[in-house]
């Protein structure tokens, strides 16, 4: 045999032979056995004729429990979202699903989270593509899915077994608990384990944390919702889905899932993205469905229904899917369920706040409170502050006006804030405090 055949031989069993050990690796060392993605997927390879599928990323996850829905619609119902799942990961998605179950429906949830994202020649990190893309079995659907997550510089990243965000781990209770898991049954049964949230099946996490009324807070402002950085990347993709829809005769419908309005109120302008989306879908001859905007006689989310200030827990999660697929069947009217604007759903309301961004100034001396609410005067809100730290608890205001509260010299602990309306305490947050 010439060295023009054996040179590119070795070569190619080489190429084998490295990718098979770096398969072998990536099993032994990663992060996957009680892995939620892991879990619906192969959950979704072995369920029966699914009709319905809710497609999206976190907010899809812990937004529609398939128990609930199932007995609405009087079909199989699936949740395929999984945290950080970007659109072209959703496309991916629906591609593997339609190839197993003959889909009637597909639901897509529009999260401004996800629409904002970096574009793909833009992006460096694939943590959750590579989670995702992982479980996907087709090779032509996973190899168009990895084309289509990064610039070409990612590539080989993306193609071999290991490598940056490939969720590999080292510590040594990490994969114990890893290898354990082999020994006692629970990987080869798909067992989700988490602490603080339960696995609803068929996609649907019920988290355990629910919110405690009147203690939304933040200690940042992450500022509008960024319009101008919706990428054609994301517009280009939905197109494919809907196109991929109308080629398999699947009905699509584009809704967005119920945030708190202390999260809204944060942004400032949902009115804004609420229109953009409205006149995306239009043009592409779509309804959009926002249950931001969905009216309190048929929806009312309490903060307890919330496990963060995006995301429902267990309860509202099986409050919120009763609600819509009652809508989508007919149960609540068509032309009822929905106010015109965020705007004139805020209008409606009794007053509220909803919570407090209370923010460090830039000198660390001091804080700044600033209520989110509907249409509160602000003269009708009163504070008390309290600042506790080295074991006392000292009371910086009592019922004041002020909202830029002195911090204590060189001091760290925690500040207790309570919220009047009116005189009646509707408010009490908890945050960290480090002054200079």
């Amino acid at each position: 045999m010439s060295n023009k055949v054996k040179i590119p031989l070795k070569i190619f069993a080489f190429l084998v032979v490295f990718y098979l050990v770096c398969s072998v690796v990536a099993f032994l060392l990663r992060d996957e056995s009680s892995a939620y993605t892991r879990v619906w997927m192969h959950e979704l390879f072995e369920e029966k004729d699914v009709k319905i599928l809710y497609c999206g990323a976190s907010h899809v996850s812990h937004g529609i429990t398939p128990k609930v829905a199932d007995k609405i619609w009087n079909k199989s119902n699936f949740s395929t979202g999984s945290a950080g799942q970007t659109i072209q990961g959703t496309y991916a998605v629906l591609r593997q699903a339609a190839k197993i179950h003959k889909l009637e429906k597909v639901f897509l949830e529009l999260d401004f989270a996800i629409a904002t994202k970096e574009p793909v020649k833009k992006r460096t990190g694939f943590a959750a593509d590579y989670s995702l893309a992982h479980y996907i079995r087709d090779p032509k659907i996973k190899l168009d899915f990895y084309l289509s997550l990064s610039s070409p510089a990612y590539y080989i990243n993306s193609l071999l077994p290991i490598g940056k965000d490939k969720h590999m781990v080292l510590n040594p209770d990490d994969l114990i608990f890893r290898y354990k898991s082999f020994i006692n049954g629970d990987y080869s049964n798909y067992v989700y384990i988490d602490k603080d949230a339960d696995y609803d099946t068929k996609g649907c996490l019920l988290d355990r944390r629910p919110v405690k009324s009147g203690t939304f807070s933040n200690n940042f402002d992450e500022g509008p919702i960024p319009l101008n950085k919706i990428s054609d990347d994301w517009k280009e993709t939905i197109d494919k889905i809907i196109a991929f829809c109308k080629e398999n005769n699947i009905e699509l419908i584009m809704y967005s899932m119920p945030c708190s309005d202390f999260y809204l109120a944060e942004k400032g302008n949902y009115e804004e993205y609420y229109n953009y989306v409205k006149s995306f879908c239009a043009e592409r001859g779509f309804k959009y469905y926002d249950f931001n905007l969905a009216k309190e006689k048929y929806l009312r989310l309490y903060d307890e229904d919330f496990h963060d200030d995006n995301h429902l827990s267990g309860l509202g999660v099986y409050k919120y899917t009763k609600a819509m697929c009652d809508y989508f069947v007919g149960n609540i009217p068509a032309d009822d369920m929905f106010y015109d604007s965020y705007a004139e759903k805020l209008a409606e309301q009794e007053d509220r706040i909803y919570g407090l961004v209370v923010k460090p100034t830039d000198d660390r001396k001091a804080v700044s409170i600033t209520p989110m609410v509907n249409h509160v005067n602000a003269e009708a809100i009163t504070y008390d502050v309290y600042a506790e730290y080295d074991g006392q608890r000292v009371q910086l205001e009592n019922q004041s006006h002020n909202n830029l509260i002195a911090l204590p010299s060189g001091k760290s602990g925690e500040l207790k804030i309570f919220a009047y309306l009116n005189g009646t305490k509707t408010n009490e947050v908890s945050e960290h405090f480090a002054s200079f």
